[in-house]
């Protein structure tokens, strides 16, 4: 029985058909090829690089975003106090009040993007406290009007200043900007009832 077997292992090997190994073949073979491992994590780093670049440029843009809002608070509450104590300039100086604001600014913001509302009203039922909005000319300059009157002592005010802030835009779909030039408008408002005059 021992040789039988024997014999039959002996004419399958003699008769199975022996092919030549060319070389490079083993390379290219799917199961070779499916389990290379080598430059597995390029790929995936490839996969996840823009979602990845896409959240940290969006976390910097909206953390300065947040930086330029708080600024910009912090510059209105100033420029108020100018109001709310009779220092402000004279009704129909809004340029100069506007540069009284501008000295106020942290240096990473320009004068330049700053606008300036300033209206007294009657009641407190009057106030508007929206964002007002801003129409561009054909050139692409704000051509709003903007009003400035401080305000009689005694009187209500409120005091809009809004800045174009510049943001980046386009990465991934990502756009916080809110204007048709590209930028992101911030409001800051302030209602001041002016100190009477002693």
């Amino acid at each position: 029985m021992i040789n039988t077997v024997r014999y039959f292992r002996s004419l399958v090997g003699a008769l199975t058909l022996r092919v030549p190994r060319r070389p490079g073949f083993d390379a290219v073979r799917p199961p070779a090829f499916l389990a290379d491992r080598s430059g597995a994590a390029a790929v995936e780093f490839a996969m996840v690089a823009l979602p990845f670049l896409t959240l940290i440029v969006a976390t910097v843009v909206v953390s300065f975003i947040y930086l330029a809002q708080a600024s910009l608070d912090a510059v209105a509450e100033g420029a108020s106090r100018l109001i709310l104590t009779g220092q402000a300039p004279a009704s129909g100086q809004g340029s100069a009040f506007k540069s009284l604001a501008c000295g106020m600014l942290p240096s990473y913001m320009t004068c330049g993007n700053l606008l300036v509302n300033v209206q007294a009203v009657a009641n407190y039922s009057d106030i508007d406290a929206a964002a007002p909005s801003i129409t561009f000319s054909a050139s692409g300059q704000v051509s709003n009007s903007w009003a400035y009157d401080p305000g009689a002592p005694g009187g209500i005010v409120v005091l809009q200043l809004m800045y174009m802030l510049p943001v980046i835009s386009g990465m991934d779909g990502f756009s916080p900007a809110n204007m048709p030039n590209g930028t992101k408008l911030l409001v800051s408002t302030v209602v001041i009832k002016v100190e009477p005059s002693s």
